[in-house]
């Protein structure tokens, strides 16, 4: 079966290429009972690598979970998600009261409580609901749960909250679920923006400190080099080893996205069923360059609240630096910018680096020179705010 060229949304089956090194150690860990913080840029594949987990470990005759929280705008929905995909799931403990009525109770009480915001400061009803649900969970049987997209779930129901006491209280209670003696449920958080980088700004570092940060980047060359031809084959399209090696230079960040991205362009040059030459990837190169499909690179600076101006400084000054800029250049420009005092602005500065450089924007080179890694990325944001 050829695989299909999808841009945007998670693959599965088929559809899915490579990380056959990064399943095996995603496997190995799951399978010494260790949790994962899948971290990684945005748009490499987080998504598609933990469903394919979900199909393996399902095949495996594990019970799985896989919850989406994007789109999910306060703790009631996070609650009727989390009951009725737990309930599909069945993974409920055989001493649990888990007939309707259960379900029912907790949802009224979340009701009784208002969608709108629960209330830690003057009520116990939120940590009775969740302690309710905590101890219907069977924990007998190998278990995984994914929560995607759980970062952008938190920045919502911490905007208003300068004490962070709504994301403490969930983080604390999915650790709650963790520490459970001998407990053969796995769980696996990941998401667009990093959970590290949101836990670290709040002081809650210690609520994940004893799940794995699982790391993974873009495809090896060699999945990429498969990827472009698999993608060439599905779509009928002759490709040369040349033309391979050229666009795998020309994408430099091997993101499966930056690559399908290419082949929608590509594939709608009629010349392309004879063979696609430089001048053609060159072309969808700045054709691309100058569209909304990056747009989300764009719009998830929105969830670095304060920091996003001076996020946008940055990666303004580096979409012009042809060879990138070192950290004291930056450091410079940011520090006038923010017109405070150095260490205050050091210490700000410091956390915008780290959080565009984990979230994919930049990468760091020899010597401390950043620059933009992916040089599509690059010449999209220098025609979109620069230009």
């Amino acid at each position: 079966m050829a695989i299909s060229n999808k841009v945007g949304p998670p693959v599965t089956g088929e559809d899915f290429f490579g990380r056959i090194r990064e399943l095996s150690q995603a496997h190995r860990y799951l399978n010494s009972n260790h949790s994962l913080v899948l971290s990684a840029p945005r748009r490499i594949g987080k998504s598609s690598f933990a469903k394919k987990l979900v199909e393996d470990k399902t095949n495996s005759g594990w019970k799985c979970v896989y919850i989406d929280l994007e789109g999910v705008q306060s703790q009631e929905d996070f609650l009727n998600i989390l009951i009725t995909k737990f309930d599909n799931s069945k993974i409920w403990n055989q001493a649990a009261d888990v007939t309707e009525g259960f379900f029912n109770r907790i949802l009224e009480g979340v009701k009784g409580i208002g969608p709108i915001k629960f209330d830690f400061s003057k009520t116990d009803a939120p940590q009775n609901l969740y302690s309710s649900l905590a101890g219907a969970i069977d924990h007998s049987k190998d278990t995984l749960v994914v929560i995607d997209e759980l970062p952008l779930f938190l920045n919502i129901i911490d905007k208003e909250d300068t004490l962070h006491r709504e994301a403490g209280f969930l983080l604390n209670w999915f650790r709650s679920l963790r520490q459970v003696t001998d407990t053969k449920i796995r769980w696996i958080f990941c998401g667009s923006v990093g959970l590290h980088a949101f836990t670290s700004m709040r002081n809650l570092s210690m609520t994940i400190n004893d799940m794995v940060s699982f790391d993974f980047d873009a495809l090896s060359q060699e999945e990429a080099e498969g990827l472009i031809i698999a993608l060439a084959n599905s779509l009928n399209l002759p490709i040369s080893t040349y033309s391979v090696k050229y666009i795998i230079d020309k994408i430099e960040w091997h993101v499966p996205y930056f690559i399908q991205l290419l082949f929608t362009t590509i594939k709608d040059y009629p010349e392309a069923k004879n063979g696609i030459p430089q001048q053609m990837v060159d072309e969808a190169f700045d054709h691309l360059a100058h569209t909304d499909d990056l747009n989300t690179w764009y719009e998830r600076l929105a969830e670095y609240n304060g920091f996003k101006e001076g996020a946008e400084l940055l990666l303004n000054a580096l979409s012009i630096a042809d060879d990138g800029l070192s950290r004291d250049e930056l450091l410079d420009m940011y520090s006038q910018f923010i017109d405070e005092p150095p260490l205050r602005a050091n210490t700000k500065f410091s956390l915008i680096l780290n959080m565009i450089e984990h979230d994919g924007y930049i990468v760091r080179e020899k010597g401390g020179i950043r620059r933009f890694h992916s040089p599509l990325l690059k010449k999209w944001w220098y025609s979109k705010f620069v230009e």
